[in-house]
């Protein structure tokens, strides 16, 4: 009954977040309760919610809806506060500036929280673990300490390229303009293993079933929402969300949507193998 219980509150989840993202405004199905207001959000009912839309897939626009894992995170998120959602394009290196200007309440930048975004904002939480990894065709468990003798390649200037040069050594890898393109050699068989971005790249390769996770080449980080710093009671309603969602198995059933099956990261370590099953 317990385990039904929770199924029932996952699907019930997902689907208000499917609602919200639908942009069903005038027809609401759900009367609204806002438990945040105003000066901790900067308009009475909505949540400012900064988003990237030029990089799926966290964000971005499918025949003109946006779409993405930040799109449907942050909907929960709005759900779990009864708020209604106003996305707003900010790039990830201008997240600080917008949430210091107050022309969004929180953001969601797509990206790993780093010391240089960490000094401008506060970190309400995690919805999400990522970091680069090695995929390659078919099931496989690689470490790098395995790569010697492969065909590996590698996006142009990508943080995976990076964490390849400072375990193998320059000249241990090719690279390519695109992750797709590092994807899609794997899958013709003109490379054996290409480093990527775990998110990102799990999400190209639903479209190469044969193009699989295969290990890890640097630590998993947090992806998480950012608030501005001088926002307690906003970012502690957040954080509140974002557990309960975690909880209830929202995020995860969320991260799955846009991952596919790829088996989620854990902080466990820099390097070596991933295990098969998500935790």
């Amino acid at each position: 009954m317990r385990r039904a219980a929770m199924v029932s509150r996952v699907l019930a989840g997902a689907l208000v977040s499917a609602i919200l993202l639908a942009g069903c405004a005038d027809k609401p199905v759900v009367k609204l309760d806002p438990k945040i207001a105003p000066p901790a959000i900067g308009e009475a009912g909505v949540l400012r919610i900064g988003v990237d839309l030029g990089y799926p897939p966290f964000a971005g626009t499918d025949e003109g809806r946006k779409a993405g894992l930040d799109i449907d995170v942050a909907s929960a998120v709005a759900a779990e506060l009864g708020l209604k959602t106003r996305f707003v394009d900010v790039p990830g290196d201008e997240v600080g500036e917008a949430l210091g200007a107050r022309t969004v309440d929180i953001a969601l930048a797509g990206i790993p929280i780093s010391e240089a975004v960490m000094s401008d904002v506060a970190f309400a939480g995690s919805y999400a673990l990522d970091g680069p990894v090695l995929f390659a065709s078919g099931e496989q468990t690689l470490t790098v300490a395995e790569l010697g003798g492969k065909r590996v390649v590698a996006q142009q200037g990508s943080a995976a390229a990076w964490a390849l040069e400072y375990e193998l050594g320059a000249g241990a890898y090719t690279t390519v303009p695109t992750l797709r393109a590092a994807l899609e050699a794997v899958a013709s068989g003109t490379a054996d293993v290409a480093a990527g971005d775990a998110l990102v790249g799990a999400y190209i390769a639903r479209d190469l079933p044969k193009v699989l996770v295969a290990g890890k080449i640097g630590a998993a980080v947090p992806v998480g929402i950012a608030v501005a710093k001088d926002s307690p009671e906003l970012e502690s309603a957040v954080r509140q969300a974002l557990d309960s969602l975690a909880t209830e198995g929202i995020l995860e059933t969320l991260r799955a949507k846009w991952a596919g099956s790829a088996p989620a990261l854990r902080i466990d370590g820099a390097t070596g193998a991933i295990e098969a099953t998500a935790p």
